[in-house]
């Protein structure tokens, strides 16, 4: 499915060039050499160095798992910079070509590789399973070496291998979209092991079935699924009307997509029939995506989809079915049948007698997992089913969920997955829960006034009705900033332990020594 690590630059400065332009063309007095440049603003940076090993794990037989460490020329703290996990985002086995360049604001930035993922020449060991079993235990031997209770395959810490100090003892992670959900499950099922992480975040995380592949309407959809009742994430029970719920079999949608990620190309939609005749319109019919994996050739949809199918006898039709006689009925039939040989019309009884029967039965499509099926799969790729046990198990955890106006993926404008995942942690009562980075962190690192990005109050409700205006806006910044300022603020409030709402400043203060960019020349006229 597609997933977005980070929004591009270039589009969002065409659309801000382009909307200045209407301006312009409004405006006859405005010539076009007057615009100002793209409003996104890249702040400045400071070269970053890095180092690789491989880390031992069951999971990566063999030269074990690819590691890239990148470490900041200034530690963010006296003691050493704290550590964060990138955990990358999609559904592929490699996550050492991106960089949250969370070095710029003095952290240790550990990236890798899941089994089976890497380049030709920097790969982990093992074979990759679709962030399942073997994936989750790379996940936390990963987090075990960033926290100092793992060695690398030279028996090397993290401190060894770095020129900095190193404040392992201040470690967190971040989900990347689609990475939240292993990261979930992950610390759900190796709690124990894992207690001494300090802090967890997440950016615009499909965390639930319905979100991952978008079951409710996502960005490359024509269309959305009305069938949704707005709000009800918010709740914990998403709400879904599939009283029109349909299947064509000779049809298609987004033909390609799946092949282009190496997964199978099935066809078959199921929809919703709006006119009810039992073919899918694109323009005007929402068609449900489906999961895949390349060694199974299903179309693999969220149980609620499934169970509906089920319910609703979407696969339901008639069957010829052939009933064996009872016991001495063939003996019976064959006595008439001579009697009837006498009349001369046996030739029309004996068609009528082996004329198959109509029944009504259920005949479940192969191209498409059974209910039990999809259950199994999402039971290792849903981090909702997991995320109550996380927070009784690691109460003390710092949590950030990031949001903002239009998400990479999710396109209904309730953003129901980022209701859902912060009201479902400050429900099961985490230590603190907010809504995207405090605004002075934001604007510690991007050097814009902190009223330009949101306000929420950690540990607060919000009105899912209103919830735009608790995300952040577009066109400012890259998303890396802000995850990065969410990443600061965390590792901040367990150094210092203050975790009080309302801050008047950053609790550390902090600059990566960059130089500012001189501001722009002004054309002579």
């Amino acid at each position: 499915m597609p997933s977005r690590k980070s929004k591009p630059v270039s589009i969002i400065s065409c659309l801000a060039a382009l909307m200045l332009l209407f301006v312009a063309a409004q405006q006859p007095g405005l010539k076009a050499a007057e615009l100002p440049p793209p409003s996104i603003k890249i702040p400045p940076m400071v070269p970053e160095q890095s180092a690789s090993t491989f880390i031992p794990s069951e999971s990566a037989p063999g030269q074990g798992l690819a590691v890239n460490i990148i470490y900041p020329a200034k530690a963010r703290y006296a003691g050493g910079a704290p550590v964060v996990v990138v955990v990358p985002g999609g559904t592929g086995a490699d996550g050492l070509g991106f960089s949250m360049h969370a070095a710029q604001a003095g952290f240790v930035e550990v990236r890798f590789a899941f089994p089976g993922g890497g380049s030709p020449g920097f790969a982990s060991g093992g074979s990759y399973d679709f962030r399942g079993p073997r994936c989750q235990k790379a996940l936390r031997d990963i987090l075990l070496f960033a926290m100092g209770r793992k060695a690398d395959y030279q028996s090397r810490t993290m401190g060894d291998l770095l020129p900095v100090k190193v404040d392992t003892a201040n470690a967190g992670m971040i989900g990347w979209s689609n990475g939240g959900n292993i990261a979930l499950i992950t610390l759900s099922r190796y709690a124990n092991e894992l207690s001494s992480l300090k802090w967890l975040a997440f950016f615009e995380s499909p965390v639930g079935s319905l979100f991952m592949p978008p079951a409710l309407g996502g960005v490359q959809d024509f269309i959305l699924n009305k069938h949704y009742r707005q709000g009800s994430c918010a709740t914990g029970n998403c709400l879904v009307d599939f009283r029109k719920l349909a299947y064509q079999a000779d049809a298609q949608k987004s033909p390609g997509a799946h092949k282009r990620a190496g997964e199978p190309e099935v066809r078959g939609v199921v929809f919703f029939d709006e006119n009810k005749n039992k073919i899918w319109d694109e323009t005007s019919e929402f068609a449900f995506p489906y999961a895949a994996v390349p060694t199974v050739p299903k179309q693999i949809y969220p149980p609620a989809v499934t169970g509906a199918l089920l319910r609703f006898k979407i696969f339901e039709k008639m069957v010829p079915v052939k009933k064996a006689p009872p016991p001495g009925e063939a003996e019976e039939g064959a006595e008439k049948r001579k009697e009837k040989e006498k009349k001369g019309d046996v030739q029309a009884e004996k068609e009528k007698e082996e004329a198959p029967r109509l029944e009504l039965k259920v005949v479940w499509p192969e191209e498409i997992a059974t209910l039990e099926e999809s259950e199994t799969f999402f039971a290792e790729e849903d981090g909702s089913l997991y995320l109550k046990d996380v927070c009784r198990k690691l109460p003390h955890l710092l949590v950030d969920v990031f949001g903002s106006r239009i998400d990479h993926l999710q396109a209904q404008p309730d953003h129901p997955h980022v209701a859902f995942l912060y009201n479902s942690f400050l429900a099961n009562k985490i230590a603190l829960v907010r809504l995207n980075p405090d605004p002075l962190y934001v604007s510690q690192l991007s050097g814009m006034s902190a009223r330009n990005f949101v306000d929420n109050k950690p540990n607060a409700s919000i009105d899912a009705s209103t919830i735009e205006i608790f995300l952040e806006p577009e066109g400012f910044l890259p998303d890396y900033v802000f995850m990065s300022a969410a990443a600061a603020e965390l590792a901040d409030r367990q150094h210092t332990g203050k975790l009080e709402p309302n801050l008047q400043a950053p609790l550390v203060n902090y600059s990566n020594g960059a130089e500012p960019s001189p501001p722009a020349r002004t054309p002579s006229r």
